[in-house]
């Protein structure tokens, strides 16, 4: 998260194109959405049990448990021409090329045109919601915007595989509701190896993404790594605000 964060301040500062940052959680980590409360939804003890870590977002949307999936970030600096579209559009726009990545992949993806209200839950995997990305009627990819002073930053999770039952194992609820929640969510949430009906890997993602993602933004992708400025601001924000009592507990 400090990252994501770090490559948009620079950007705007040094006057930087967009980028678009691929990467893993290692140990598999939860993630809530700025306005929710981690007390509240999430269990710790049991986060702790299974291994997982645990951080909050700078953007909104739900809970998600990052694990065995790609992660996608996208930061766009002042000025730029997908800052003057609605936050929606800017969200469909960069979605779509998630949607040519999967197409790439062997998929037929589609933007979910309703709210499902059947399960109120803390995850975001769990009930789609309007404009989610859905693979034969279900949910594999889970994505949220932000904007402040700097741009747009924009990130998200894209399921290879996933254990259902995994994403509620953290949450504050009885088990009843966590048997009850799991087996709706099974009927909803799958990954892109289940539904394709081939072995999907990071790697295979990571490079249709790219391609995907030139296409829609008529723009060329070059890889690099992350420069020193980059890193030493992701390092400070960590050790300031991400890994803090104050960021992840206080709301």
């Amino acid at each position: 998260m400090a990252i994501d964060e770090a490559l948009l301040i620079t950007e705007k500062e040094r006057g930087l194109p967009p980028a678009l940052r691929v990467y893993k959680f290692v140990p598999p980590t939860l993630s809530i959405g700025y306005f929710q409360k981690m007390k509240k939804e999430v269990d710790i003890v049991r986060c702790k049990e299974k291994g997982f870590d645990y951080v909050r977002r700078p953007t909104g949307g739900r809970a998600v448990l990052h694990d065995r999936e790609l992660t996608y970030s996208i930061t766009v600096a002042r000025p730029h021409r997908i800052l003057e579209m609605s936050l929606l559009d800017s969200y469909h726009y960069i979605c779509r090329g998630i949607i040519r990545a999967i197409e790439y992949l062997g998929g037929k993806p589609y933007f979910s045109h309703r709210e499902d209200n059947e399960i109120s839950s803390p995850s975001c995997f769990a009930a789609p919601t309007f404009s989610d990305i859905l693979l034969n009627g279900k949910k594999v990819v889970g994505s949220a915007q932000m904007r402040n002073e700097y741009g747009l930053l924009q990130h998200g999770s894209i399921l290879y595989e996933v254990n259902v039952d995994d994403i509620f194992y953290c949450f504050n609820m009885s088990d009843e509701r966590r048997k009850k929640l799991s087996a709706l969510a099974k009927k909803k949430i799958s990954s892109l190896s289940d539904e394709i009906g081939k072995k999907i890997t990071f790697d295979m993602i990571k490079n249709a993404l790219k391609k995907g993602m030139e296409e829609v933004l008529d723009e060329k992708i070059t890889e690099a790594a992350l420069t020193e400025e980059e890193l030493s601001l992701a390092n400070r924000l960590y050790k300031e605000k991400y890994s803090t009592y104050e960021w992840n507990f206080k709301r």
